[in-house]
């Protein structure tokens, strides 16, 4: 095996974690000396495919092939049917680019499209998806894609597996998210602080995870001298739909990796917060949840059934999302608690990550 291509109905360079695994996945591939070229639609104005923007953008020296597609189809351009163009965009893009490969049946491909997956299992190609959330339209076009010889599915957790149905089990892997160990190692001399940090978005899917309603923890929390740290670049939409005030936290944006990771190693305890949807209860392996516990935080989450099947359970301090008493307690109760890096982080790190991708094609 000498070469993946990654075709995938992405936005390139962006902040989101899809983005950013996914260029991680790459430099890891390209490490290992595989010869790998990254597809993806130009899809807004702020989209490029300059490599070297892209490797300034994530931080990132390892060489791969880059080709931004044109996209004049109508994502985002009809407000009133916004869902549907959005399908029917991706829809389109995926059959046209796919039909470039038709004839080239000796290389391996991988997708984050449902699309791209359908189109190219026609043909038989060597390919395998990764996905990341279900719906109906996903679920029948994974197994009539699952149906051809050369196919295959990745999924975050078995509560996907066990909502798409009856599959060919050889044929799926469950696969967690994993952090990137070049970047998220932390220095074991280096004291840590009385401090929470949230990193990501405030958002899930236009729906707000639930930031805004710890707004009074924050500030009861300064007041004893624990320091809250928000890194998100969604800030704004937070201030102008809900009553979110900016005392008690300080807030960063448009932070690297690296930027990031040193935040991180200072911090005591990392938060992780969702919405009450189908998603976030049965689909998450938050990339942030691999992060802060490569840095040695303990963690503060809400309880859903996706939470609870993350490792190191030992580290995870779970409160009510909607008793700020309960957020506080766990907030203290994390921060009293030893921190440590687990022995066994590594089968989480994104270089073993791939090594087990690579090993599925076989």
């Amino acid at each position: 095996m000498d070469s993946i291509t990654y075709i995938t109905y992405q936005t390139f360079p962006a902040f989101t974690a899809n983005s950013i695994q996914t260029i991680t996945h790459i430099k890891y591939f390209a490490r290992l000396g595989l010869n790998v070229t990254l597809v993806f639609p130009l899809r807004n104005k702020e989209s490029d495919s300059n490599l070297q923007k892209l490797k300034s953008f994530y931080q990132i020296s390892d060489n791969f092939n880059s080709e931004g597609t044109k996209h004049f189809l109508p994502f985002k351009k009809i407000k009133i049917f916004e869902k549907y163009s959005y399908i029917l965009s991706h829809f389109l893009w995926a059959f046209f680019v796919t039909r470039k490969y038709k004839n080239k049946h000796m290389k391996n491909y991988f997708t984050r499209s449902e699309w791209v997956f359908y189109f190219m299992s026609r043909k038989n190609h060597k390919i395998i998806f990764e996905c990341h959330q279900i719906s109906k339209l996903k679920k029948i076009l994974i197994k009539k894609s699952l149906d051809k010889d050369n196919s295959k599915l990745i999924l975050l957790t078995e509560s996907m597996k066990n909502e798409i149905g009856q599959v060919d089990s050889s044929k799926v892997m469950i696969l967690s998210s994993s952090y990137d160990e070049e970047i998220f190692s932390c220095q074991k001399n280096i004291e840590k602080e009385e401090k929470i940090i949230y990193t990501g978005s405030f958002f899930r899917f236009g729906e707000s995870r639930g930031i805004e309603n710890l707004s009074d923890s924050f500030k009861r929390l300064s007041k004893e001298g624990i320091d809250t740290i928000l890194v998100s670049n969604d800030a704004e939409k937070i201030y102008e739909n809900t009553n979110f005030s900016h005392d008690g936290f300080t807030l960063f944006s448009n932070l690297n990796r690296r930027e990031i990771s040193e935040i991180l190693e200072r911090c005591k305890v990392g938060l992780l917060i969702n919405n009450e949807s189908h998603h976030a209860e049965k689909y998450t392996s938050p990339l942030k949840y691999f992060e802060y516990i490569s840095m040695g935080l303990n963690v503060v989450a809400t309880k859903n059934e996706a939470h609870t099947k993350l490792p190191y359970q030992d580290k995870i301090y779970y409160f009510d999302k909607n008793n700020n008493e309960s957020f506080l307690n766990a907030v203290r109760a994390a921060l009293k608690a030893e921190t440590s890096i687990p022995e066994d982080l590594k089968m989480y790190s994104m270089g073993n990550r791939v090594n087990h991708i690579l090993n599925f094609y076989k």
